[in-house]
C-alpha cells in the first residue's frame, strides 16, 4: 500500500506525470471501447479500428497497412487522449466551475470532446459521414461521457495539487 500512495504523492508533485497517468488510463478505456463497439456493431477487427484512426494522416492507404500502420493509429490514439488531458488538466485549477459535481463536469466534459471529435477533428480529416446513425451517435457519446469525460475529471480531481 505505501507503494501506490508513494507513486499518487509524485504524480501529484510532477502535472506531467499526472496528465500521462490519466492520458494512460483514459486511452485504454476509449479504445477498448472502440474495439468492443465497432466487432458488436459491424464485425471490424481491432487492427482495422486503429487502420482508421491513422487514416487521418495517411488517408486511404492506412487501410490496406499491417501492424505498423495499426501502431501508428494506435499512438494517435493515446495522443488524443493526452490533450484531451492535458486541457483538462491545465483547465481545472483555472476554472472554479469545473471543481463542482465531478459527475455532471465528468458528462459534460465527456460530450464536449465527443463534439468537437466528431464535427471538428473526424470532419477536417475527412472522415466523418453524415448523416450521424443516431444510434452510433448515442453510443459515441454514451462512451464519451463515462469512458472519457468522467475518468478524466476524476483523475484529474485526485491526481492535481488542487484541494477537492
Amino acid at each position: 500500500m505505501a507503494t501506490s500512495s508513494t507513486q499518487e504523492a509524485q504524480r501529484r508533485e510532477n502535472p506531467i506525470l499526472a496528465v500521462i497517468t490519466i492520458a494512460f488510463a483514459v486511452g485504454i478505456l476509449d479504445g477498448l471501447a472502440a474495439i468492443i463497439n465497432s466487432f458488436v456493431r459491424s464485425g471490424v477487427k481491432p487492427e482495422q479500428v486503429f487502420h482508421f484512426i491513422a487514416s487521418a494522416l495517411l488517408g486511404k492507404a492506412a487501410y490496406s497497412g499491417g501492424g505498423g500502420t495499426a501502431l501508428l493509429g494506435l499512438g494517435l490514439h493515446f495522443l488524443v487522449a493526452l490533450i484531451w488531458s492535458a486541457l483538462f488538466f491545465a483547465a481545472y485549477s483555472r476554472m472554479r466551475w469545473l471543481q463542482g459535481n465531478k459527475w455532471l463536469t465528468g458528462f459534460g466534459y465527456g460530450i464536449f470532446v465527443w463534439l468537437v471529435m466528431t464535427f471538428i477533428v473526424l470532419q477536417a480529416a475527412g472522415l466523418l459521414r453524415l448523416p450521424l446513425d443516431p444510434w452510433g451517435a448515442v453510443t459515441g457519446i454514451l462512451i464519451h461521457m463515462f469512458l472519457v469525460g468522467l475518468p478524466i475529471v476524476i483523475m484529474t480531481r485526485r491526481l492535481s495539487n488542487r484541494p477537492v
